[in-house]
């Protein structure tokens, strides 16, 4: 089976296969140290035996996303094809973190969270049953993940 093909549809070169190993305890417990205990992401506190480590660039991406330069965040430019697992691309993560943002990159789940305000305005009524009482205050603002706000991700020479 081909490793790589051209996808006519976006113009970017498809990898589709990768190598992936296994997360060892040595390599997650740095992974649960990158943000004090914190998921990377939101902020909140994760226990070390229930956290979760996400891929900043998905391991079913990557590939994709390296060769062809697409969608890689500034501070990961350095990784090469065969650092799906360097400490810089991996995160930790809450559950409900990890779920969200999926397979997806990272822009687009901050997007993702930023246009809640209008999909519950659209879907829920009983948020705008809440919001017409005072119950509960929109304050619309740029989303900014936990680890934008503390020194992490910078690159190493692992």
């Amino acid at each position: 089976m081909p490793d790589c093909a051209s996808d006519t549809g976006t113009g970017l070169e498809t990898r589709t296969t990768t190598k992936t190993m296994a997360i060892g305890k040595a390599l997650r417990q740095k992974v649960y140290q990158k943000c004090g205990g914190r998921c990377g992401y939101c902020g909140e506190s994760i226990k070390e035996n229930g956290f979760q480590v996400d891929h900043i660039i998905s391991q079913r991406n990557f590939l994709t996303h390296i060769v062809n330069k697409w969608q890689v965040p500034d501070y990961l430019l350095h990784l090469t094809t065969d650092d799906v697992n360097h400490i810089d691309n991996l995160m930790p993560a809450c559950r409900v973190c990890n779920n969200w943002k999926s397979t997806n990159p990272i822009e687009f789940f901050r997007s993702e969270i930023q246009d809640q305000i209008k999909r519950v305005n659209s879907y829920s009524s009983n948020y705008r049953m809440a919001k017409r009482y005072g119950l509960v205050e929109e304050t619309p603002k740029p989303i900014v993940f936990y680890f934008e706000t503390i020194t992490v991700n910078q690159p190493t020479n692992d």
